[in-house]
């Protein structure tokens, strides 16, 4: 699981509780280093942050989104974004799902456990 926050506590912080939960995770803190994490870790999840500065979450979603070889990759909205619209525009951009900050820890792992979208039955 890559988690890009520009928060470095709250992607750490998530990082140590899903480690606790069994799972690997890694931290990278802006949406260049999440294109460049993306594509060298070849992640199963990535839990991304919306408002990123410089370049937001939806851009870093659709860059992805983009690139066939990446397009497996259940990518999971963890934002402070949490109206229709913008769930709307991260399903546009490529979200498979959206939460909002805080983050409701049962919700994610639900979301973790489901197969992606493009491998299930």
């Amino acid at each position: 699981i890559l988690v890009v926050d520009d928060n470095r506590d709250a992607a750490d912080s998530l990082v140590m509780l899903l480690a606790a939960d069994g799972h690997h995770a890694q931290a990278v803190y802006g949406a260049q280093a999440a294109l460049s994490a993306w594509k060298a870790l070849r992640p199963e999840v990535v839990v991304l942050d919306i408002g990123l500065p410089g370049m937001d979450g939806y851009e870093v979603a659709r860059r992805v989104r983009a690139e066939e070889a990446l397009r497996h990759t259940r990518l999971i909205a963890l934002t402070g974004y949490g109206c229709d619209e913008d769930r709307e525009r991260a399903y546009a951009a490529g979200f498979d799902a959206h939460l909002v900050k805080p983050a409701d820890l049962d919700a994610l792992a639900k979301l973790l456990a489901e197969a992606p979208p493009q491998l299930s039955a």
